[in-house]
């Protein structure tokens, strides 16, 4: 077979049409060319590929043994090609690429940065990629996207700034706090509880899935307050307010997720000075043509951190 890719993959389409179909006639009709231009077509294909994919009779046209292992094979390299073409299109039309954490499909102000963005600006082909936390950072610096949203851990005021940090808008930021069963006894007294009011209890914990620097964060206020990090089946903040409120524990809140029922009840830490914040950041080379009224519409919403 050559080695040229072909992005129309036509014998390929040309023999699962006469595999499915069953004729070479009815093929020719469903691909729009004539049977004797078909027929030269799958002959051509069979040569290349040194065997025969079809037993031709008068009546009836079936499957080769080859054929029939082969036709899975077509009907993938099909697919893939589609895929190939449906990438060169994206490149083509110079498509703007945003990365987001992909726990952040469920936050509503991310939700609204894109939908504001899709609906205003419909003439800038935008696709959304979700990656892990860790991935958006080098996608971002290979140009691989243009704009990566994630939360990030908000740093002490005295934190010196990175030297390669890329330009970034902070479009919102949440403190840690205490998700509590309603019928939990701290639920029913202040809003803000004292960190010793903790000690002993355990505490539903969130994994790395949102960071290193986050975890260990919460982490590190629970073990300050004197409470056991309890770990759950799934380590992502939705989740673990979900299970927590099932389960009747106590459980992390990073802020940012709807309450999962009615009857949990969200109570502030007085101690805890964690907090995070979403922030897009923009790649700050070469750019496609969509990203600049992209960052604009985030200039207008907040300034540049």
């Amino acid at each position: 077979m050559d080695r040229v890719m072909d992005l129309d993959a036509r014998p390929h389409r040309a023999f699962i049409a006469i595999a499915e179909t069953g004729s070479f006639s009815r093929a020719a009709a469903m691909l729009n060319i004539s049977q004797p231009a078909l027929s030269a077509q799958l002959k051509e294909f069979e040569r290349r590929l040194g065997f025969r994919l079809l037993d031709r009779t008068s009546r009836k046209v079936s499957l080769t043994i080859e054929g029939r292992l082969f036709l899975d094979r077509s009907r993938r390299l099909v697919r893939e090609t589609e895929w190939a073409n449906n990438a060169a299109r994206d490149i083509r039309n110079n498509q703007l690429r945003v990365g987001t954490a992909h726990y952040t499909a469920e936050i509503a102000e991310r939700n609204r940065i894109i939908d504001d963005f899709v609906a205003e600006e419909p003439d800038v082909p935008l696709r959304v990629m979700r990656r892990s936390a860790e991935q958006l950072r080098d996608d971002l610096d290979r140009g691989d996207i243009d704009v990566a949203i994630t939360l990030q851990l908000v740093p002490p005021d005295d934190a010196p700034a990175r030297a390669d940090a890329a330009p970034s808008w902070v479009v919102a930021e949440r403190a840690v706090t205490l998700q509590l069963p309603h019928d939990d006894q701290l639920a029913c007294g202040a809003d803000v509880l004292p960190a010793a009011a903790l000690r002993g209890r355990a505490i539903a914990m969130i994994d790395r899935s949102h960071g290193v620097a986050i975890a260990e964060s919460v982490g590190k206020a629970i073990i300050d307050a004197g409470a056991e990090a309890r770990t759950l089946p799934e380590g992502d903040a939705r989740a673990v307010l979900r299970q927590g409120a099932r389960l009747g524990i106590a459980a992390i809140d990073l802020g940012w997720f709807v309450p999962p029922c009615a009857s949990v009840v969200r109570r502030a830490v007085a101690e805890w000075t964690v907090r995070t914040r979403l922030v897009a950041m923009a790649n700050p080379g070469r750019r496609r043509a969509g990203t600049d009224r992209f960052l604009d519409r985030l200039r207008r919403m907040t300034p540049p951190s």
